[in-house]
């Protein structure tokens, strides 16, 4: 099967988000979470609406600490929307989230991960959500030498995945926090290990 690239899809999502932050007043309810992982540093944000009014909040630290500071003056922005501008762009699929399979098992440093989860309903129109696991890179080089040593992980000819997936139907009310706050943990500690042992071998 052949690997479907994200670039075009994490560009859609990129004008759902800034529609959904410049006019809020056309949605009943949307919640937007977002987390990267770039060169051992980490963002996250979240963007709700509820009864037509946005609400903000950034963090950002060393994925190595559990200690996100909050990011008032959104000095992670930039990054985060560089990464929606990336040229290459892939997803993982549900294999990714095993525990021996985690994608920060291997220490790409050259990679951009991010996690984007949305969950909205526009006035009188059927809730949808997404939430995707995806590596982007400023160059076709090093995209190869990803595909090459994690081709098994990523998703192939849009496969769903029952963690991982493309825009659906909500077809009932469930907390999309939970499974965002689960995979950006399995990140981040993935991490504090690559760290620590990067430590270790240079002591």
């Amino acid at each position: 099967m052949a690997v479907t690239s994200y670039t075009n899809y994490l560009r859609d999502l990129k004008r759902v988000i800034d529609r959904i932050r410049d006019r809020p007043f056309e949605f009943d309810a949307a919640d937007v979470q977002l987390a990267l992982c770039k060169n051992g540093f980490g963002y996250r944000c979240r963007d709700r609406v509820e009864h037509g009014q946005l609400f903000s909040e950034h963090h950002m630290g060393p994925l190595n600490s559990y200690d996100w500071q909050p990011d008032h003056e959104q000095l992670g922005r930039p990054e985060i929307d560089e990464f929606f501008e990336l040229p290459e762009v892939f997803a993982y699929s549900d294999r990714a989230l095993r525990p021996e399979k985690n994608p920060l098992s291997v220490a790409h440093w050259d990679a951009t991960i991010g996690i984007v989860e949305i969950e909205v309903r526009e006035r009188s129109g059927r809730g949808r959500r997404q939430r995707m696991l995806f590596a982007g890179f400023t160059d076709p080089i090093h995209a190869e030498f990803y595909l090459a040593v994690e081709r098994d992980l990523i998703v192939q000819d849009h496969q769903p995945g029952t963690q991982l997936y493309e825009w659906q139907e909500v077809v009932r009310d469930e907390e999309t926090s939970p499974a965002f706050s689960m995979l950006s943990k399995k990140l981040r500690s993935a991490t504090s290990r690559i760290s620590k042992s990067i430590r270790s071998k240079s002591a």
